[in-house]
Parts: structure tokens; sequence; C-alpha cells
């Protein structure tokens, strides 16, 4: 973490530093799920978000996804809560997704 600054919304956010991916795309919707099953996660209420059972991981779509020229995914901007600690019903509260 470098520092913090404001985002478009006014909210402070830290500002954090991170590898530089060469060749870099967004990866597929079925990149992600095959990475997340590899890892021992499962998709939860229609794909929304994945689960090992001790972490939900949120907004892992394609444009916070990357991949680079061998396959490698890096996920770049998800959000993980513990497990059991109502994370789901906090993301859908905080998600433009969900407003209204």
């Amino acid at each position: 973490m470098i520092g913090f600054a404001e985002n478009m919304d006014g909210k402070v956010c830290a500002v954090l530093v991170q590898q530089f991916v060469p060749n870099a795309r967004l990866a597929t919707k079925e990149e992600i799920h095959e990475e997340f099953l590899r890892l021992g996660f499962w998709p939860e209420d229609n794909g929304e978000y994945y689960t090992n059972g001790q972490h939900d991981i949120f907004d892992a779509q394609p444009n916070n996804v990357l991949a680079d020229d061998e396959g490698h995914l890096y996920f770049i901007d998800t959000i993980i809560y513990p497990s059991e600690t109502g994370g789901y019903d906090k993301y859908r509260s905080l998600s433009p997704r969900y407003s209204g």
C-alpha cells in the first residue's frame, strides 16, 4: 500500500501497487470458473460468488481478472469475506448491481 485516495463516490480507498502483467487480456468466465474449481471453490447463488466454506469471493468477473499469455490468472479487484459472517448480505447491500 502506498497511500490513500478518494474514489469517484467520494469515499476513501487504499492505493496499492501491483505487479505489471505483460500481454494481459481479460480472463473469460470459463477460465475463472475452472480456476476456482481447481482451487477448491464452488459457485453459489447462480454463480454470483464462489466459496470454499471458509472464504467467499465476490466480483470475480472478467473485468477484474486478467490472464497472461501462459494462462495464469490475476485477480485484481475481488472482494473476500470469511464465510458465515454475513458477507453475502453486506456485499449485496454495497454492490451497485443490487441497488434499487
